[in-house]
């Protein structure tokens, strides 16, 4: 991934190159006046809906800005339950898996990921319908630091949920809460991994 000088060095060559400054660019690309102007000077985390916005203005693909030919794939569907198809092969290169529907990565993540599109309003306003959510799933089992986050949780059965992950109260048992669904009590989890990222649904 490129670092955020990187990203900046990318768009103020577009810029010259095109005849943009910083508030005619924002404007083109439907931003607050000072979007631009903070970007090159100020953020040093976009979103990536605010790079895709600008890219688009530039007419240039938004992996041009972040550096990263890499996309991420998108491996199944996540909120009410869903079968999710998992990487087998921890080697396999994201950027040849032609099988699986691929979204940008988020600027300045790094390592492997893994997309997964939310069904379901069951996490409104949250999370909405169609949002794509962005988790790196590295090992099987609970971390003490992902209790009491938004997870995305596989269970025993293998039901896959975008739910925030408790304690229960029974032994190696956890609760999945939702905002407008019922708990899901004493659930037997196979992995959990939080949401490091996710891309709204008006920005795919």
């Amino acid at each position: 991934m490129a670092n955020i000088d990187a990203i900046r060095a990318a768009i103020e060559a577009a810029m010259q190159e095109k005849g943009f400054s910083r508030r005619s660019l924002s404007k083109a690309a439907d931003l607050s006046e000072s979007a631009v102007r903070d970007l090159l000077t100020r953020t040093d985390n976009p979103g990536i809906g605010t790079l895709r916005k600008v890219a688009e203005a530039l007419e240039m693909p938004v992996d041009r800005l972040t550096g990263s030919a890499l996309m991420v794939p998108v491996l199944g569907n996540i909120g009410a339950g869903g079968e999710v198809l998992f990487l087998t092969d921890p080697d396999v290169e994201l950027s040849g898996m032609a099988s699986f529907d691929t979204v940008p990565r988020p600027p300045l993540v790094t390592g492997r990921l893994m997309a997964l599109c939310v069904v379901g309003a069951s996490m409104l306003p949250k999370y909405e319908d169609g949002d794509i959510i962005y988790v790196r799933r590295d090992h099987d089992g609970i971390l003490p630091a992902y209790l009491n986050r938004y997870c995305a949780v596989r269970t025993a059965d293998e039901g896959t949920y975008l739910k925030i992950l408790s304690a229960g109260s029974e032994a190696d048992r956890y609760t999945l809460r939702s905002l407008n669904a019922p708990d899901m009590e004493n659930v037997e989890v196979s992995w959990a991994a939080p949401v490091l990222f996710v891309m709204p649904k008006q920005a795919t």
